[in-house]
């Protein structure tokens, strides 16, 4: 796998091809044959596919930790999901807060 920086970010923010990313959200569908999942974080919605050999149940309304890469598809992107992890709703909510912090930082950096 590249060795590149992966950006923690929400799927409205996802606008870039070929970025590493990492983010939060909840399973709306998941299709056991091609392993191919929705994943919605508030509002935005995302179709994932993987790029792993693991065979990993997931199931409607878990929380999970999507890393990957966005791929421009269409009109919109997708994410090569290169590891989607189950994790609970405290995580989930450490995470928002993380995010929320990171782009007071950043915005009040000028960066």
């Amino acid at each position: 796998m590249e060795n590149q920086v992966i950006k923690d970010t929400e799927i409205k923010e996802i606008k870039e091809d070929s970025v590493r990313i990492r983010f939060v959200g909840k399973i709306l569908s998941y299709d056991d044959k091609t392993g191919m999942f929705e994943v919605e974080d508030g509002g935005q919605r995302i179709t994932c596919l993987p790029n792993y050999q693991e065979n990993i149940k997931l199931e409607p309304s878990e929380l999970v930790l999507v890393t990957g890469k966005s791929i421009a598809a269409d009109s919109a992107f997708e994410v090569r999901a290169d590891k989607a992890e189950n994790i609970n709703i405290n995580d989930y909510n450490n995470y928002k807060k993380y995010l929320i912090t990171r782009n007071n930082i950043l915005h009040s950096n000028g960066s």
